[in-house]
Parts: structure tokens; C-alpha cells; sequence
């Protein structure tokens, strides 16, 4: 006769997990101007948002919810950013019965089995994760394109007045706010 056996394992797992997302687009300059000069006002509105650089040329701001936005004016390359991590703390307890002949064979797959949760546990936590930082990132990207578009946008129109006044004689200059639209009347 088989006596019965009662097995309980108990697993535990702890990881640090990791997890970056980003984007990278691309800032459209038109050569109005000599490229420095289109850069050198570029940083300007950028500097007014906020946005720090050390050469000039590689302009970054980080916002309260963790993005990083770096821009390069040399190559127009622009990369938004945003990192996570999180310490991960799993335990698990299995408890199974058994007779005496199998004990050792159903210890060891129970065991096998816990593990293989664990993972399995700890690879939703890091994909639910990485579902956060994404979704973080894409709820920002409406509200950044719009502040680098102005960014642009506004170098553009100072770089147009700067090239009419070397055209000729400025008469008049008018911009509406709500579009960004600048008219320039030059006398050649």
C-alpha cells in the first residue's frame, strides 16, 4: 500500500526590469537662409521653450513626465524619448499530493512548473510595463510636434523677414497668430 504525500514548493523571484520606448522624426528647415543661420534661429526659439545645449547643436528638454526630447540642428534629427523601471518582487507557493513512489519526479515538475509561472509573471509585468511607457510617450507626442512645429515655424518666419530686408526695402510686415501666416511686402 502507497502512503500519500503532500508537497508544497515555494519560488520566489526578484528582477530589475527596464524598459525604453522613443520615436525619431525629423525637423523640416527650409534654406531660406545659410544653414547656420537657420540653425542659429532655431535655437533661439528653442532656448524660449526651455530646451538646454552645451554646443548649440544638440538642444534637449525633459519633461515632468519623464520624456526626453533631444534635438540635433546639425542633421535635423529629432528623438523623443521615455525610460521605466521597476523592482520586481514575485513569491509563489504550489502545493500538490502525491503517492511515495512518484514523490521526488512530482516534487521536481512542481517545482519546474512554479519557476516557469514565475517567468511567465515577471514577463507580463514587464510588458505591461513597456504598454505604460508607450502609452505615456503617445499622449505627448500630439502636444511636442505642435511645440516643435512653432519652433519651426517661427524661425521660418523671422529667417523670411531676414531675407526680405536683403531683397529690398521692407514696407510691411504682417503675421496672424492664430496660423503663424507672415505677409511681407518688399520693395525691390
Amino acid at each position: 500500500m502507497s502512503r500519500c504525500y503532500r508537497i508544497s514548493v515555494s519560488e520566489s523571484l526578484r528582477r530589475h526590469i527596464d524598459v525604453d520606448d522613443g520615436i525619431e522624426t525629423h525637423l523640416e528647415l527650409l534654406d531660406i537662409l545659410p544653414p547656420e543661420q537657420m540653425q542659429e534661429l532655431v535655437s533661439d526659439q528653442l532656448a524660449g521653450l526651455g530646451y538646454t545645449s552645451e554646443d548649440d547643436k544638440t538642444w534637449t528638454k525633459k519633461l515632468d513626465n519623464g520624456i526626453e526630447i533631444t534635438v540635433d540642428l546639425e542633421d535635423g534629427s529629432v528623438h523623443i524619448g521615455l525610460s521605466a523601471e521597476e523592482d520586481l518582487s514575485i513569491e509563489l507557493k504550489r502545493t500538490t499530493t502525491t503517492a511515495e513512489e512518484t514523490r521526488q519526479t512530482t516534487e521536481n515538475r512542481l517545482r519546474q512548473q512554479t519557476r516557469a509561472d514565475l517567468e511567465r509573471e515577471a514577463d507580463a509585468a514587464t510588458e505591461a510595463l513597456r504598454v505604460e511607457v508607450t502609452r505615456r510617450l503617445e499622449e505627448s507626442l500630439e502636444t511636442i510636434r505642435k511645440e516643435l512645429d512653432g519652433a519651426v515655424n517661427r524661425a521660418t518666419g523671422e529667417a523670411l523677414k531676414i531675407k526680405a530686408g536683403q531683397l529690398g526695402e521692407v514696407q510691411e510686415i504682417s503675421e496672424d497668430p492664430e496660423t503663424g501666416a507672415v505677409t511681407i511686402r518688399v520693395k525691390v
